[in-house]
């Protein structure tokens, strides 16, 4: 659709300082490298960077237009139009809406939010709707997918992706016939209004733990953003065995579903697969059904799958039946190698989340369990210590490692994770992270389960300014090539 700049500023609070409010806009753009021709650019101040540095680039690039929060940026501005907005994230999120006629007022939107298990959760809805015969589209950590095959593009690298790019998105799923979209909201991207202006039938609530305390500068400020998703959803399917959300539930009076682990019931836990019992809520008559991955911590998984499909009126007997075809996405409890010995790869980066991952292990494992993992640098510390001792807990060894130590130092970030734990030879610190797999691997013996944990699908590593090729799964396959001993594998 055809618009001038007057158009996004309808209804919206703006001080036009100077320049033409008839110009035709092409489209809304944060990032001056993407601007083109007729582009609005919006400055947006952030943690380390100031949109505003880059308006003269924008200007070369062809922007029509910038809009700001502060009017000392006019000189910066020449004769392009230029005005300034109370707050220019959230005049982003409705301008990109708008210049794309507010695609998602013509989609079923899901936002999936929580600590742990967006991208999990994300994944299984769009599976059971996809074997449902709902044309269906997953944006998130791992890109783009339509009916579960991965559209192989330039994506962004965020959880929550920029308003630019998803409501682009959305327009284009519309043109390819989607009808239901899941989005996993990130509490960064809740915070940022990167989803404000996004019409949004189904909220899930999974759960709420310790992660992004840096970025929010504390617990209350991360519960507030990841509770804001409540205001912009429409229906609520909320975990009852979260007590942060069973509360926040309790207090909405919006239309809700509760999903728990009282709906979902383990039969029996294999290495490879998991036979469950499945109930509808009120029901006291089971489903028995095997699904083919494994770790009781997907049981709460599947249960908020099921219970968001339900409550958009699809009956339960026509969800089990398609059950055994659904799959963790990748990075999520991957297996590497299956025999002699197990190898998986996980994302697993938060203290819940690599509790739940090697309690799992611990479970389906014959012989003995060995983990990889590190923490990130820059981001939460007081979270080290308490993964470390996590992976003392459940392992009989550890290889504690580099995972994105970015500017801080590798070997300091590895001895806080292992401050609290006494010294002892089940316990190793190797910062190269590729060493720490070989290493892991040369002690693996048959029926041994090693997790390698914090990177999941990840395929770089950040160090310094630098930001490297690296895939935990493919160091794998190329460290096993190349082992002194030979095995039979399985894969």
């Amino acid at each position: 659709m055809t618009l001038v700049i007057a158009d996004l500023l309808k209804d919206w609070p703006c001080t036009w300082l100077h320049g033409s409010f008839n110009e035709f806009i092409s489209g809304v753009k944060e990032n001056s490298r993407e601007v083109q021709a007729g582009d609005v650019f919006v400055v947006i101040k952030g943690k380390n960077v100031n949109g505003a540095t880059f308006i003269k680039e924008a200007i070369e690039r062809g922007a029509v237009c910038i809009i700001a929060e502060d009017r000392k940026y006019e000189e910066m501005c020449g004769e392009v139009a230029f005005g300034i907005v109370p707050n220019t994230r959230t005049f982003l999120s409705h301008a990109c809406s708008r210049i794309y006629g507010e695609p998602s007022k013509n989609l079923h939107v899901i936002g999936v939010t929580g600590t742990n298990g967006k991208t999990t959760v994300s994944h299984l809805i769009g599976q059971i709707l996809s074997l449902l015969g709902f044309q269906t589209a997953v944006i998130g950590t791992l890109g783009l997918f339509v009916n579960g095959i991965r559209v192989e593009e330039n994506v962004p690298s965020l959880t929550s992706w920029s308003a630019p790019h998803l409501h682009q998105t959305f327009a284009r799923l519309i043109k390819m016939n989607i009808t239901h979209v899941i989005i996993e909201a990130s509490s960064m991207g809740l915070a940022q209004h990167r989803l404000d202006h996004c019409s949004i039938d189904q909220g899930v609530f999974l759960n709420l733990g310790h992660d992004h305390l840096e970025d929010h500068e504390g617990i209350e400020a991360y519960k507030k953003a990841k509770s804001k998703l409540m205001d912009l959803t429409q229906k609520l399917v909320v975990n009852e065995d979260d007590s942060f959300w069973l509360e926040k539930g309790k207090q909405s009076k919006k239309e809700l579903k509760w999903f728990g682990e009282k709906y979902v019931q383990l039969e029996e836990i294999k290495p490879l697969s998991m036979n469950v019992k499945v109930f509808d809520e009120g029901s006291s008559n089971g489903h028995s059904v095997e699904v083919g991955f494994t770790g009781v911590y997907n049981i709460s998984n599947i249960a908020a799958a099921i219970g968001t499909v339900r409550q958009m009126g699809i009956p339960m007997s026509s969800i089990v039946p398609i059950l055994p075809n659904i799959y963790l996405p990748q990075g999520r409890f991957q297996f590497i190698l299956k025999k002699p010995f197990q190898v998986v790869i996980d994302y697993a980066h938060t203290p819940e989340a690599l509790e739940h991952l090697l309690s799992s292990a611990a479970a389906i494992t014959e012989g003995r369990l060995l983990v990889v993992f590190g923490c990130g640098g820059n981001r939460d510390q007081a979270k080290r210590s308490v993964m470390g001792e996590i992976a003392s807990k459940y392992a009989d060894r550890v290889w504690v490692t580099s995972d994105n130590p970015r500017s801080e130092d590798p070997l300091k970030i590895c001895q806080q994770i292992v401050e609290n734990l006494p010294e002892t030879s089940r316990i190793h610190i190797e910062i190269d992270r590729a060493a720490a797999i070989e290493q892991a691997l040369l002690h693996c013996m048959p029926g041994d389960l090693l997790c390698i944990a914090g990177k999941g699908h990840e395929s770089t590593q950040h160090i310094g300014n630098q930001i490297l090729p690296f895939s935990d799964e493919q160091t794998v396959l190329e460290k096993l090539s190349t082992l002194p001993v030979t095995w039979n594998y399985e894969k």
